[in-house]
């Protein structure tokens, strides 16, 4: 049991941050959950007790917006005293080829999945250095080293959670503060449900059969708690895809184009 330490998991309500918080709570560590649903969040909670976190809070939080991050930190602070772990892992798709994507759309998909990132980071960040240690997990995904047809805002928003996980990995390292960058694969998780143009997204990976449990995911973030993993990758094939986009590009831009012309024509869309 880690007596005494205390963590902050975003994105808390489902999938990989609520198996990420189960996993947490059996290590005795108490925790700050957050999400936007407030109900599954307070459910989740409860569910953390019984597991063995001996303090849970439910924060109802929308990681978009600057002052709330802020107000959950202040909040767990508050109630806590320091800051061990932070999971940064909340964040939605968008199913849509670029070139069809709004402004707005972009725009959104960052706000979530980058700056509500970068939110968490910079809020831990100082108090971590205080304390002369801790460690921030930042969820990409093997998009984020390749991209994907009708997923470009996705991966875009994954490709940044990267760049920042890698500079701010090299400036805290001073500082006794690891930072990884966890980058699942497909994970059964409510992904498709909460993307939008989400029936498409489900199609999109339809022919692929096997998902990562997003138990699985989670167990391995709580067990890689003080370790110096730079990059969490689950799966052989997501290990593959990151080596051939770096050794051949092309080879890999091929098999992207028969994927992609697969899926346009069963969604009946034009070139």
């Amino acid at each position: 049991m880690e007596n005494g330490k205390t963590a902050i998991v975003t994105g808390a309500s489902s999938g990989i941050g609520m198996e990420t918080a189960y996993a947490l709570a059996g290590r005795g560590y108490r925790l700050a959950l957050a999400a936007r649903r407030g109900d599954r969040l307070e459910e989740v909670a409860g569910r953390c007790r019984e597991r063995g976190s001996p303090e849970v809070l439910a924060v109802p939080t929308d990681v978009a917006l600057e002052e709330q991050v802020g107000a959950l930190f202040a909040r767990a602070l508050e109630a806590f005293g320091r800051l061990d772990v932070l999971v940064n892992n909340a964040g939605y798709g968008l199913f849509q080829r670029v070139h069809e994507t709004s402004t707005a759309e972009m725009r959104a998909i960052f706000e979530t999945n980058f700056f509500g990132l970068f939110f968490g980071c910079r809020c831990a960040a100082p108090v971590m250095i205080r304390q002369k240690g801790g460690h921030i997990f930042n969820v990409s995904s093997i998009v984020g080293r390749r991209g994907t047809p009708f997923h470009g805002a996705y991966s875009a928003t994954k490709f940044a959670v990267i760049g920042l996980t890698d500079t701010l990995r090299v400036e805290l390292a001073p500082h006794n503060v690891r930072v990884t960058a966890v980058l699942p694969a497909l994970t059964d998780t409510e992904f498709f449900d909460h993307s939008v143009r989400g029936r498409g997204a489900r199609q999109s990976f339809a022919k692929f059969k096997r998902l990562t449990p997003a138990d699985v995911v989670g167990r391995k973030i709580a067990a890689a708690v003080g370790r110096n993993r730079p990059n969490m990758t689950f799966t052989l094939g997501g290990k593959l895809l990151v080596l051939m986009s770096a050794l051949s590009p092309r080879l890999v831009d091929y098999g992207m184009r028969q994927y992609y012309e697969d899926l346009r024509k069963r969604l009946g869309l034009s070139s």
